[in-house]
């Protein structure tokens, strides 16, 4: 059975930290007390946990009942060459960082952007440089080639991630230095969804991540298409753990490393398609 986490309401109060801990408890098997007795770094001896969003594809996705995509595949990969078993628990992108600081999981693979906001919650092993392009609807002609031909207009993207911030600052300082309107971000709990909005004309485009955009693309049978010229705010995506977990930091480094030499990073890279992604 599919094991999915429902969506969690930010709050300040104290019920409301209860109820995020309500909301994640029995995601995972494994238990937050430490390192295993093997000295992975894990929470359970033999067992890598990972939180990863299966809405995500062809990062992160279900395949039936399987996880699939590139993170699973590379987690499975990376526990491997570690001597572990890697396990999965599907959780919203907003919620991961809180699922990794609660101890549901030993890792976050998934595509996660690495920031400087994150990295004081986290520690990252990047893996990988990517960034979004810009969808939009093929029937409406030329869509926007960059962001400030989003000025004015309802845009699509995943809540929690790290462009939410770049079009509602960055990008929407550019449009009023040009005197055109900000872009109007709305933020959706999953990518499909806002893929979703976008074919429906709630909104005017949707920026995501390259390869994700590229995939829902392609799944539309030319509906929808890519309008931007180059990647928009390229930056490296990281593995991420736990803040001070040096022992878990170092399990996946070192398996890393081992993926690159032997020939399977880049065979996984190939695999999904993510060319435009560059090795870090």
């Amino acid at each position: 059975m599919r094991v999915t986490v429902p969506a969690l309401i930010r709050s300040t109060t104290a019920l409301g930290a209860i109820g995020v801990l309500l909301a994640l408890s029995g995601c995972s098997g494994g238990s937050p007390e430490g390192e295993a007795a093997d000295g992975s770094g894990t929470m359970t001896a033999g067992t890598l946990t990972v939180g990863s969003d299966l809405t995500y594809p062809p990062y992160a996705y279900l395949d039936g009942k399987t996880p699939a995509g590139f993170d699973p595949d590379i987690s499975r990969a990376l526990a491997k060459a570690s001597g572990l078993k890697a396990t999965f628990v599907d959780t919203r992108f907003e919620q991961l960082i809180a699922g990794l600081g609660t101890g549901h999981f030993d890792v976050i693979a998934s595509d996660l952007y690495i920031t400087d906001a994150r990295k004081k919650q986290v520690d990252f092993i990047p893996y990988f440089t990517t960034g979004n392009s810009i969808m939009v609807k093929a029937s409406g002609g030329p869509g926007p080639t960059g962001v400030t031909g989003l000025c004015g207009k309802t845009v699509a993207v995943i809540k929690g991630g790290q462009i939410v911030g770049k079009l509602r600052d960055e990008a929407s300082k550019e449009c009023g230095a040009k005197g055109a309107n900000a872009i109007d971000v709305r933020e959706f709990a999953t990518d499909p969804e806002g893929t979703q909005a976008l074919l429906s004309g709630q909104v005017d485009a949707q920026v995501t991540d390259g390869a994700v955009a590229k995939a829902a693309a392609d799944k539309t049978g030319g509906k929808l298409t890519i309008s931007s010229r180059e990647l928009i705010y390229p930056v490296q995506s990281g593995l991420a753990v736990k803040r001070g977990d040096t022992a878990l930091k170092k399990t996946l480094t070192d398996a890393l490393a081992e993926l690159k030499k032997n020939g399977t990073y880049a065979e996984l890279l190939k695999k999904y398609n993510l060319g435009q992604a560059q090795e870090s």
